[in-house]
């Protein structure tokens, strides 16, 4: 058995008692040293409670120790390990380019990652340097810092450019770090003086409480009249997708990493008469775990993202600090 945090709605957690997983000729079982919280399991923290059977969370930034692996495999116990876990086939066209969440066999090991014990697939283990903490391969080795990587290799130089963010949640203001570190301008905006606060203290050259200023007048006056070079939409919500349209210059890109299900907007404004591009990402690949690498021998300080540490018992504490928005990255300690 083992302790596994569920999220049981309208604010509340839980820890309960729940069967270990166990692996097999194409998984690991680590034991877990630390986890963060992700804005995409906002809706199972903040709405109404859901059953599902055997399924407590969708925790999946999972940093810890191999505990079994496959014999005759790359992989042994006592491996420190951080958790990829969109995982392709390894086969097909698209993952042999390493671009593996667009694989169409591709499968997603994102179960009840906020526990004492994590199943993982063979092609999503990625080993942790030595020096990392653990709370910082949380970032490290998850999506937190991924998916701003991906945005950053997908937008190219992005040197001496104008860009804003929209949103500072973990991700939001992770991708502040990174395209700061990329030499861009960064201007961050959020419903929160906390976030734009913090995006500033991460070299932002400008935070915007849009409800206390107008977006549109700050960028346009932030970029001579032009707009963004680049918008980075790291929030679901379609008035921002629209707003985002708004900011960005004639063509310009906006590039989305916040999930979106529906949206309506007019294609003849934004594409034949603004010519704007639009990209988007949701995940990170093996790629992108290069760059990841690459940018923490570099020394940059992604873990100054890192605001709140808890130890798991406290995952009330922990959810509720994250729920109010007053937070950067917040992570479970296991022992």
């Amino acid at each position: 058995m083992m302790k596994v945090a569920k999220l049981l709605g309208n604010g509340k957690v839980e820890i309960v008692a729940s069967d270990r997983p166990s692996s097999d000729d194409q998984t690991v079982l680590i034991k877990v040293k630390a986890t963060g919280l992700c804005g995409s399991e906002l809706h199972s923290i903040k709405g109404s409670p859901v059953e599902r059977e055997g399924f407590y969370n969708g925790g999946h930034e999972v940093v810890g120790v191999i505990e079994t692996a496959p014999a005759g495999s790359n992989f042994e116990p006592g491996m420190r390990v951080g958790a990829r876990v969109v995982q392709g086939c390894g086969d097909c066209h698209f993952c042999l380019q390493g671009y593996e969440t667009a694989c169409k066999a591709r499968k997603i090991y994102g179960q009840n990652g906020h526990a004492e014990y994590f199943r993982l697939g063979i092609r999503g283990i990625q080993l942790l340097p030595e020096d990392v903490e653990w709370p910082a391969g949380v970032l490290l080795s998850g999506d937190g810092l991924g998916v701003p990587v991906r945005a950053a290799r997908r937008l190219g130089d992005t040197s001496g450019q104008k860009v804003v963010v929209l949103g500072l949640g973990p991700v939001g203001l992770s991708s502040v770090v990174v395209q700061v570190s990329r030499g861009a301008e960064v201007m961050g905006t959020d419903l929160i003086d906390y976030r734009t606060k913090f995006a500033e203290a991460l070299g932002a050259a400008r935070g915007v409480n849009s409800t206390k200023e107008d977006v549109k007048e700050a960028v346009l006056e932030w970029t001579e009249g032009r707009g963004a070079d680049i918008v980075i939409l790291a929030v679901g919500h379609s008035a921002a997708f629209l707003q985002a349209i708004e900011l960005v210059r004639q063509q310009g890109t906006l590039y989305q990493v916040g999930e979106l299900s529906e949206l309506t907007f007019n294609p003849s404004e934004t594409f034949l008469r603004k010519e704007i591009t639009i990209k988007g990402s949701w995940y990170y690949t093996s790629e992108d775990w290069k760059e990841m690498l690459a940018l923490h021998e570099r020394g940059l300080r992604y873990d100054k993202l890192i605001t709140h540490v808890f130890p798991f018992e406290k995952a009330q504490e922990a959810v509720d600090t994250f729920a109010s928005g007053e937070s950067g990255k917040v992570i479970l300690t296991y022992e």
